[in-house]
């Protein structure tokens, strides 16, 4: 599963670069605003128009994202980024554990972040990646920077599993690698 976001420029750049053959890869996004197509054509950008990667294996958020994910043998590796408030791809605090791909409402700490950011106006729904379909990869690297994402980072790693912190689900993965600057 694949992230967004100006943390990520950096891991995608990387691998635009690497000598990798991406023609039998699969990829699935972690989320995607409801009405639009902003992370598609960030995701396109960044990596996928400079890759040998095949278009009908770069997957986004729909209805049946779940089954499809199932039917192609589960996810190997996820690489999450970290909001502010504790957020991991869309599950804003509130979210369930056992959430799967839905349609969520946008806490407003990340619209006026993600506004920030993208000099863009953000839209209030999204399509994420649940929890629980977060939890069931294989693998999780989350990548955290900013002296802004301190408070988050600390409150997922060592706090109280809570679903005030999404984040802190992670608690109970067996395969969490955290990369913090």
């Amino acid at each position: 599963m694949l992230a967004t976001g100006s943390t990520m420029e950096p891991v995608y750049a990387l691998l635009r670069g690497a000598d990798l053959d991406f023609s039998l890869a699969n990829t699935f996004n972690l989320d995607e605003y409801l009405d639009g197509n902003q992370f598609r054509e960030f995701m396109d950008a960044q990596l996928f128009e400079h890759v040998n990667i095949c278009a009908e294996n770069v997957h986004f958020p729909a209805i049946g994202y779940d089954a499809l994910i199932t039917e192609a043998g589960g996810i190997d590796l996820c690489i999450l980024g970290i909001g502010v408030n504790g957020h991991i791809a869309f599950n804003e605090p509130g979210s369930s554990v056992n959430s799967r791909t839905r349609v969520v409402e946008l806490d407003a700490s990340t619209r006026v972040r993600n506004s920030e950011l993208s000099g863009e106006e953000t839209p209030s729904k999204a399509i994420s990646a649940g929890i629980a379909t977060i939890l069931d990869c294989k693998r999780i690297i989350v990548m955290a920077s900013g002296e802004e994402k301190r408070e988050a980072v600390n409150n997922a790693r060592y706090s109280d599993i809570s679903d005030k912190c999404p984040a802190s689900f992670l608690q109970t993965h067996s395969d969490v690698t955290w990369l913090v600057s």
